[in-house]
């Protein structure tokens, strides 16, 4: 075999065993890993509820008339109470058939037109009493039925913001003190990741998802539905070295 050659294969195989056998070969670090979780609470200054309606009528034109007279008088109180035509959708608009099952047999009651639509209510904080009478006098309107009703921040930019600054102060305090009880210092940040960023609703919070139908029970004018307080959450791993 040629000297040479051979000379090469052995000098490669010593390097080959003297990387192995280098500890700096595999990065090896101490590390402490952590989690916190901020929340930030705020009172809501918006609210959306779906108002629907249906009527049934002999004929889909008179179903259709009746639904677009209810839908008039909703619009009329959203206009004097300053609600844009932006904060109204409508997300569902039917012409069906209504049945009755009587002893087993079908029996055509008439023609029906339903409606619904989501009205959103902004400026509650300014003027809290401005939803209650909204809904005061909408839900006095015949066959008219407001659910969903859900409240809601406008503007969360500033809410998430002090949640992830919370949220990294835990997780700071969390390893420092996990240091401490080593006889460690705390060095810098390896990895930061984002397990989650999401409204959240408080257990002491009023309950804000709920149906209001006249019949069901009514609410003296003027007054103020509870809301309770909403807001933002934020929960985030931190990886810190360890001195």
């Amino acid at each position: 075999m040629n000297k040479k050659f051979l000379t090469g294969i052995v000098f490669s195989l010593v390097l080959f065993t003297l990387t192995s056998c280098n500890p700096n070969g595999q990065e090896s670090q101490d590390s402490v890993s952590v989690s916190g979780i901020g929340t930030v609470l705020a009172q809501p200054d918006m609210v959306l509820m779906n108002v629907g309606f249906s009527h049934t009528a002999p004929t889909t034109k008179e179903a259709k008339k009746a639904a677009e007279q209810t839908m008039q008088q909703i619009l009329k109180i959203l206009q004097e109470e300053h609600i844009e035509d932006k904060f109204l959708k409508t997300i569902s608009l039917n012409y069906d058939v209504e049945y009755e099952y009587r002893n087993g047999r079908r029996v055509l009651l008439g023609k029906r037109a339903q409606q619904t639509m989501v009205v959103t209510v902004n400026n509650m904080i300014n003027d809290p009493e401005r939803f209650s009478s909204i809904l005061d006098k909408i839900t006095a309107i015949d066959k008219v039925e407001v659910q969903n009703i859900q409240f809601d921040i406008e503007n969360k930019t500033e809410l998430f913001k002090q949640s992830r600054e919370l949220a990294y102060q835990k997780a700071f305090d969390k390893a420092r003190q996990y240091a401490e009880l080593s006889n460690r210092e705390i060095g810098k940040v390896l990895t930061i990741s984002e397990v989650v960023s999401r409204d959240v609703a408080q257990t002491r919070a009023f309950q804000n998802n709920f149906a209001y139908k006249e019949e069901a029970f009514a609410m003296d004018a003027g007054s103020v539905v509870p809301a309770g307080e909403q807001g933002v959450s934020s929960e985030i791993n931190i990886v810190f070295s360890l001195k």
